[in-house]
Order: structure tokens, then sequence, then C-alpha cells
């Protein structure tokens, strides 16, 4: 029954999500400040960063790839630099801030920028070569550029109708086998890793070479 097969799809997927998780927790505290220097200077290194005029970026939370020193290396090149708020029945707007000490502690404990309206993004447009660009964390990736979140879709839903260029960070050590991936399941662009980009035509480069 169509029920039952998708049931089993959620179900791989959130032993998926679980396994990236776990290998990520693994990493020691040298390990992860190492490749998170590594996927900093990767990222920095590409031109859809570096033509971003508008950074959608997340305030990294426990044990994710930390976005402090992204969020203030952008800010100081003059980048307007945004941040997500949930804001109920799985949905999901960015507001825009001018520095860490601007974000409060939010859904499930996250930081999160105010919901004052001018603040909110719009996709309005930038000067001439510019473009925006969403950086996004997530619990386990393939490949194919496949990607697992934490379950809830909010990346998915805000993405579907809006064509943005997509960045997820990750850890190598979060790379699985081929990922079971929705229609409604948005794929990024580029996989950063302190290893390699992961491209989706599955092509890649050593990250210290892009």
């Amino acid at each position: 029954m169509p029920s039952e097969k998708a049931a089993e799809r959620q179900l791989e997927k959130k032993e998926q999500r679980r396994e990236g998780l776990k290998r990520r927790s693994g990493l020691t505290g040298e390990e992860r400040a190492c490749a998170e220097e590594r996927i900093r200077k990767a990222l920095f290194a590409l031109p859809q960063y570096q033509n971003a005029g508008r950074l959608l970026i997340y305030a990294s939370y426990g044990e994710e790839v930390s976005t402090w020193e992204l969020m203030e290396a952008a800010l100081a090149a003059g980048k307007q630099v945004f941040c997500p708020r949930v804001e109920g029945a799985g949905s999901m707007s960015f507001y825009r801030i001018n520095g860490r000490k601007e974000l409060a502690p939010g859904f499930r404990g996250i930081l999160e920028p105010p919901a004052q309206e001018w603040r909110k993004y719009r996709m309005l447009p930038l000067s001439e070569g510019e473009s925006d660009l969403v950086v996004m964390p997530g619990a386990a990736f393939d490949r194919s550029c496949g990607r697992l979140g934490y379950g809830g879709g909010y990346y998915d839903r805000f993405l579907q109708t809006r064509d943005i260029r997509k960045i997820a960070l990750g850890f190598a050590c979060q790379i699985l086998d081929t990922l079971v991936q929705e229609p409604e399941d948005v794929r990024p662009d580029l996989i950063v890793t302190e290893r390699e980009i992961i491209r989706p035509d599955d092509r890649s480069r050593n990250a210290g070479n892009s």
C-alpha cells in the first residue's frame, strides 16, 4: 500500500538523519575547530559567496558548523545578513541583523532575530553582479547534493517558491550513501565540507583548491 511505502521511507529518512547526527557528535573539539576553519575558507573563496549582496544564514546551534565568524566577516564586507525565525505552522522567515547581539533565544532555544517588519527579507533588486545566497545546515547529505534537515521542513518550504542560490555546510563525516529524498526536498547547489565541495553532478573538488 502507498501509505505503508511512505511510512517506510520516512523511517529510513529518520535513520539516515540519526546516523548523520551521530557521526557529527563523534567529532572532537579539535577536529571540529579545524574543520570549521577549512569550511569557512572554502566558502569565502566561492563566487556565490563573494557575489552575495544578501546572505541568508542560519544561527548555528549545538554541534552545527559554526556561523558566527561567517556572519561577522559578511557584515564587515558590507553584505546584508539575515537569520531565520520560526513563525509557526512549519513556517520560517528571515530577518536582517547587524550583529549577534540582536539575536535572542526562540524556537527550541535557537537564537532568532526580532520579527520587525522592516527587517524582513524580500527579494528586492540588488546592485549589478550581486545575488542572494542561502547558507543552510543539515543532519545528513549525499554526493548528489541530497540533504536531510532535522525533520521540520522549514528550509524546504521557504525555498520551494524562491529561486535563490543555496549552499549547505556540513562536516565530511555527515556525507552518507544515497539519501531518501522526496520531490519537496530542496537540494542545495553545493555542499561545503572541510574536505571537498560537493556538486549536484557528483563531481567534487578539494576545498583547498576551490
